[in-house]
């Protein structure tokens, strides 16, 4: 009977224990408050940010702050909930707690090391004038705890403004919202015990007056950005680094990259002149050594560009983007539509609209010639001004290689100017800010590029581009040349019933299933333009497709095996070299790895197919330092009816792709 009794009594305590971790607590702050108090009720509220930092919070807790009221000082965060239970910082009562970073450097809200978090509903400002070498941010998301996967954050309908950071220079990067895992790009080497970070939602946040940036974030997977508002920001509206499978949608940029470039601004930036400047290539929305990520249904304003901002963009494919496509989106005023540069791989641009982007609709940069990057079904009006689909090569003239060395492709598109416009294709070089152009040559189909079913309509300056399928005729629009604020705006591009552009395109596979307006285009025989006039009735040869499609992955896969080699060797292993990629060859990938003695002429060889490894494999050296410097590394790589051979050399000093 005792032994019962006993137990009875061990099962109530359990009952009793698991009930008071179960409970979640809600712990209130107001300057009218204690912090002697439990913070646990408004009456017994705790008073300062200090409190909340000492503070340590378990899942599914709540902390909030009193609306209306500021609160001077540092947030940071370093307690952990989970996705199901996050621990939520938000408000109470009338209006929004307004937390004040004040003059120093510092971030207003820091989430250290921390997950399972949720950031709602504050105001952020500093308000003070920037400083030469004072850095500051409005939320901070560091993560970097050695082999830890962090998951779950949110920031979510916060307005932040007037957070003035460094004026000049790169070594700080100052923004309204910033974070991820401090890593490099993705698909760069990471250490063993790296962090990790996914599962990020940035939403419904509005962002005012901030230099330099206003979203900017590194090395987070499954990431959202969505639904943010953002007007007059010093440089870039939204950077997106080193994610996989991110989504930028429904933002809205206005006035972004306002002040980078300016030559007044004081501080090194390792660029420009004596020292002058502010990191002068800024755009307002883009991604960069991305994977699979996507860009839909933004909307760009009047983004800046002062005498040495290379850029001014609305939206951007940068170094290393594989698989992104940006679509459904709106660009409006801007100096630019699209950039694309360096190294990019099978990337697609569709069914966006641009409407009077002041010097450049497309601007291609760098090596793309054989990646296969397509834009298709877009809308480029011009009625003033003249731009132009611009071949960049981006050095001085007298360093300017071949053209050829640039290019992309163009399907179904519709270039518009009106005879207050001129568009034109244009060969470029120097540097970006004092480029010059070549009128006088017409790029004629770049290595990898190509112009096909296009409509031109208007005057061109230096003709069109050399297109079989050229439609030059009027598409006629509803109404050109009248989008307004927002993608509801834009119905003035649908196309009348007589356009020369219905049923004239080129079938695109996997074109995403509908037009900008939203209208379906699995019709074989889709439209030029963004707009899709139903009623065909045409439909595709899926085997064509499924081809065109393999033939898509092929290239893609060689393309990006050839990046997955390091840059140049170093010379420390003089017997073997143990060759480690920065990411695994994809399956189906075949080729060889040989070096040649030249001492003695003989050949060792590496048989890719092979090698159960797909990311490290050892060649057999056996020379000396200075007859591996004399020497190089031959590679080459295939997949299908696509192949790609080079060299690579010894150094030193061996290159990082960073």
């Amino acid at each position: 009977m005792a032994m019962k009794r006993i137990s009875t009594t061990i099962a109530i305590l359990a009952i009793a224990a698991f009930g008071l971790q179960a409970q979640d607590k809600t712990y209130f702050v107001s300057p009218e408050g204690n912090d002697n108090a439990d913070g646990l009720s408004v009456t017994n509220a705790w008073k300062s940010i200090d409190k909340v930092n000492a503070s340590v919070f378990q899942a599914g807790d709540r902390v909030l702050f009193e609306g209306g009221a500021t609160f001077y000082g540092n947030l940071v965060i370093k307690s952990s909930g989970s996705p199901e239970k996050p621990i939520v910082f938000s408000g109470y009562g009338q209006g929004r707690p307004v937390i004040n970073m004040g003059k120093e450097e510092g971030t207003a809200i820091t989430i250290l090391n921390s997950d399972g978090l949720e950031i709602v509903g504050f105001e952020i400002t500093s308000g003070f004038p920037p400083e030469v070498g004072v850095g500051r941010n409005g939320i901070l998301i560091d993560e970097r705890e050695p082999d830890r996967a962090f998951s779950h954050i949110v920031i979510k309908d916060n307005y932040i403004h007037d957070i003035w950071g460094q004026m000049g220079g790169t070594r700080l990067r100052c923004a309204a919202i910033s974070g991820g895992v401090m890593r490099p790009w993705r698909g760069f080497t990471v250490s063993q015990n790296a962090s990790t970070l996914e599962d990020v939602l940035i939403e419904g946040n509005r962002i005012e007056r901030v230099d330099k940036v206003g979203i900017t974030t590194t090395g987070i997977d499954k990431l959202r950005v969505r639904r943010n508002y953002m007007d007059n920001l010093g440089g870039d509206g939204i950077i997106v680094s080193s994610s996989f499978r991110a989504v930028v949608e429904f933002n809205e940029i206005h006035r972004s990259c306002m002040r980078s470039g300016l030559l007044d601004l004081p501080g090194d930036n390792g660029w420009a002149e004596k020292g002058e400047g502010w990191w002068p290539h800024t755009a307002a929305c883009w991604i960069i050594g991305c994977e699979e990520t996507i860009m839909q249904f933004n909307e760009v304003y009047d983004t800046g560009r002062q005498i040495r901002n290379g850029d001014g963009f609305a939206y951007d494919f940068d170094f290393y983007c594989k698989r992104c496509i940006a679509q459904y989106n709106y660009s409006k005023e801007n100096h630019g539509f699209l950039l694309m540069m360096y190294d990019i791989f099978e990337n697609v641009a569709r069914y966006n609209i641009s409407e009077n982007d002041k010097t450049h609709l497309v601007q291609m940069q760098g090596s793309l010639k054989s990646d296969n990057n397509v834009l298709y079904n877009n809308v480029f009006y011009v009625d003033h001004g003249v731009s132009e689909v611009e071949y960049f090569r981006g050095d001085h003239p007298e360093k300017a290689k071949d053209i050829n060395d640039l290019g992309a492709h163009f399907y179904n598109n519709i270039f518009y100017a009106t005879g207050q416009g001129q568009f034109r294709t244009a060969w470029s070089v120097g540097y970006a800010w004092d480029r010059s152009f070549d009128d006088t040559l017409k790029p004629d189909l770049p290595a990898g590029s190509l112009f096909l079913n296009n409509c031109y309509f208007g005057p061109w300056k230096n003709g069109i581009p050399d297109d079989p399928k050229a439609i030059v005729a009027d598409p006629k629009f509803v109404d050109p040349g009248t989008g307004g604020t927002g993608l509801g705006t834009l119905k003035g591009y649908m196309l009348q019933k007589d356009s020369p552009c219905i049923n004239a395109g080129t079938h695109m596979a996997h074109n995403g299933g509908r037009d900008f307006f939203g209208f379906p285009v699995n019709d074989g025989h889709p439209d030029v333009g963004a707009f899709e006039y139903l009623g065909s009735g045409v439909f595709a040869d899926e085997a064509a497709i499924a081809a065109q499609d393999a033939d898509a992955r092929d290239a893609s896969a060689v393309a990006w095996a050839k990046w997955c080699f390091p840059l140049e060797f170093g010379i420390k292993e003089t017997d073997v070299l143990n060759i480690r990629l920065y990411q695994p060859l994809e399956d189906g990938v075949t080729g060889k790895i040989s070096w040649t003695n030249p001492k003695n002429g003989k050949t060792t060889i590496v048989d890719l197919g092979k090698e159960k490894s797909r990311s490290e494999f050892a060649l057999k050296l056996n020379a000396d330092p200075q007859v591996l410097l004399s020497s190089k590394i031959k590679v080459s790589v295939e997949k299908g009816r696509f192949s790609e051979a080079w060299e690579i050399a010894f150094s030193e000093n061996p290159a990082r792709r960073q």
